[in-house]
């Protein structure tokens, strides 16, 4: 697990890294610009991180751990009700909580995406998303034929590479739309026909829970 300090001097370390990588880019920042603009020394900055890329690396462990912890907590409360389907193992609510703390955080993941330093972030969260989803499908493939099993693997990456996909095309438009608006979507179009996706008449309006 990452171990996370949050000191005022890292959180300062973190402003200025997220400032330089939208001005200048992860190539032509160097520690010197870091530690300038965050008001250290670079003797302080080494305290904390080896390099600009050990900063980097961090900073992105940090997010999938906070987004690990969304999704494993909603796994563990929803995963073992035997009248959920496998494909509403990912929750509407959780859905909504990951887009809540990536639009709360916007400025680092607009920072990592412009950089292109986001798609090892992205395929760790795909790789999160289809590790739930395979406890549950072999779960519920026991029992059932080989073929059943296969298709179950196809099954699983749709969903998990969809439902990222969404999250990161969402984040890279700039949060336009509210989460609750691609909480929905997502909640409501992993039922339809992927042509129907794209006819905004047949994604209901979904109704509040008594939670939501």
């Amino acid at each position: 697990m990452v171990q996370r300090r949050n000191t005022r001097t890292e959180a300062a370390i973190r402003t200025a890294f997220i400032t330089l990588l939208k001005q200048k880019g992860m190539n032509a920042m160097t520690v010197s610009d870091i530690a300038r603009l965050a008001n250290i020394n670079r003797g302080t900055f080494y305290t904390h991180y080896m390099d600009k890329f050990d900063l980097c690396q961090q900073l992105i462990d940090n997010a999938h751990e906070d987004l690990t912890d969304i999704i494993r907590t909603s796994t563990a409360r929803y995963g073992s009700s035997p009248t959920n389907s496998a494909i509403e193992l990912i929750q509407y609510e959780t859905i909504l909580k990951c887009l809540i703390y990536i639009k709360q955080d916007f400025d680092f993941f607009d920072a990592i995406s412009r950089s292109g330093n986001d798609m090892a972030l992205y395929s760790r969260c795909k790789d999160l998303i289809a590790e739930m989803l395979t406890v549950e499908f072999e779960r519920r493939a026991a029992g059932h034929s080989k073929s059943a099993t296969v298709i179950s693997v196809y099954g699983r990456e749709m969903v998990a590479s969809a439902t990222t996909s969404v999250l990161w095309l969402w984040m890279r438009r700039g949060c336009v739309e509210p989460p609750e608006t691609i909480a929905r979507f997502i909640d409501t179009a992993r039922h339809l026909p992927p042509v129907d996706m794209m006819d905004a008449r047949l994604l209901p309006e979904r109704t509040p829970s008594a939670n939501g």
